[in-house]
């Protein structure tokens, strides 16, 4: 197929840093098209092979981490063969916000509109003009958003519910817990809490204090926002080292940060995120601190004042009731207190669309202090105690969600697997992705 660049269509030879441009101009505009592995004067040369996922997380790592707001929904990749070579292919649609490289926020620098086969700049007065007209439009309910995919189940989410007490009915669960629309169709709360879904739930890990050398992206997405939240948090507190003093009697230990603050802060985070735009809230780890990110700014009914004391105001009520159901979320307001408490009130930097919670990492002078404490060594069986308690309460838990939160090796939990199946204590119901674990209660010990 013959290829040229216009208003619709940019060629890429290879992954470069003005993708981010690129996807901006054209969300800002219309739909287009961005071809990796075309030459500018429409040549094909194709993808290495060699090279293909690491472009298409690059690519992801763009979609995901610099363009604000979020156009996850928006922005679409997949391989395609084109003359017998591999082509990556994103497909851009146009959003109702103005869209901006995060790194230059609502500047000429950020803000970009496709003229012809180019990228322009946007002169500051058509930035606020476009800016302005954004915030007229009329606030969307999640559950009034019709889903994206029809294709939904809640299995994960009842498992939360069950567990937690709350009982249900299948011919009146849609209903009871507000997943449809007005119309009868499935609303955007419902995918987000379905067992499969399109939302991205990132920790991103930096070497140093800022972007500038990567080090690895987590994504914890794709599943019901309960599972994929408590994933994300468990993952992050696997990191969180115990220090000890040395000389100092009686002994005194020290965390890298306060764990109840980092947990009420994430809690907070994805659950008032203003999801109707879909940003989702993301998780970035530097060298001295950590950083959690959320859409949508202090509610439009609160002061700044009001929201640093706790005062709440959920930006997803319906969302926030079954978060509450199962235990995540609470009426009194205790998340931001315990942040504020854990690091004062500049640990919350408010902008325009974002609060971002900045948890510091406590600082530890070489000479006084020793490295981390090691976790005593645990019995095996004490080990596979653990395991089962965790598959009782998350039967959808993979392995690899158990290594994660137990902090064990790969080998170390197929090994546990393979004994608890072989003793009877385990049964695996379902397909190998997608089903669950049963735990035979009367092997429990």
């Amino acid at each position: 197929m013959p290829f040229s660049e216009s208003n619709k269509v940019e060629l890429k030879e290879k992954m470069s840093g003005t993708l981010a441009k690129e996807i901006v101009s054209f969300l800002n505009s219309e739909s287009g098209t961005i071809y990796i592995g075309v030459r500018k004067d429409g040549v094909v040369v194709g993808v290495p092979p060699e090279d293909i996922d690491e472009t298409m997380r690059q690519v992801s790592d763009v979609i995901t981490d610099q363009i604000s707001p979020s156009c996850i929904t928006l922005v679409h990749q997949h391989l395609e063969k084109i003359e017998e070579k591999n082509v990556i292919q994103i497909d851009v649609y146009p959003g109702e916000k103005l869209y901006y490289i995060k790194k230059y926020g609502l500047s000429e620098a950020g803000c970009f509109v496709r003229n012809g086969s180019t990228c322009k700049s946007l002169p500051q007065d058509e930035i606020m003009r476009r800016f302005v007209s954004t915030l007229e439009v009329p606030e969307k309910d999640i559950t009034e958003m019709p889903a994206h995919r029809k294709d939904l189940s809640f299995g994960i989410l009842k498992n939360y519910l069950l567990t937690n007490g709350i009982h249900y009915y299948e011919d009146t669960f849609l209903d009871n817990f507000h997943l449809l629309t007005s119309k009868g169709e499935y609303n955007y709360m419902a995918e987000i809490l379905a067992d499969k879904n399109d939302i991205s739930i990132n920790v991103a890990t930096f070497a140093t204090t800022d972007k500038t050398q990567y080090l690895r992206r987590e994504e914890f997405g794709g599943k019901c926002l309960l599972l994929a939240m408590e994933k994300a948090k468990n993952y992050v507190e696997s990191i969180n080292k115990t220090y000890v003093e040395v000389g100092i009697l009686p002994r005194k230990e020290q965390k890298m940060f306060d764990q109840e603050a980092f947990e009420q802060a994430w809690i907070n985070a994805c659950v008032h995120n203003k999801w109707s735009v879909s940003d989702h809230p993301g998780i970035y780890i530097y060298s001295d601190r950590l950083e959690i990110e959320s859409y949508g700014g202090i509610p439009r009914t609160l002061t700044k004042e009001e929201f640093l004391k706790g005062k709440s105001d959920p930006v997803n009520k319906r969302l926030f009731d079954i978060f509450a159901k199962c235990r995540f979320a609470e009426e009194s307001g205790h998340g931001v207190p315990s942040v504020v408490r854990a690091y004062g009130r500049n640990a919350y930097v408010f902008s325009t669309n974002f609060i971002d919670v900045v948890i510091p990492f406590a600082h530890f002078e070489q000479e006084n202090q020793e490295i981390l404490v090691k976790t005593p060594k645990k019995y095996p069986e004490k080990t596979r105690e653990e395991i089962l308690d965790l598959l009782e309460k998350y039967p959808y838990f993979s392995q690899k969600d158990v290594m994660d939160s137990l902090g064990l090796t790969e080998g170390m939990v197929k090994n546990h697997f393979n004994r608890l199946k072989k003793e009877g204590r385990i049964f695996h119901e379902g397909p190998d992705k997608g089903g669950y674990w049963r735990v035979n209660a009367t092997l429990k010990k």
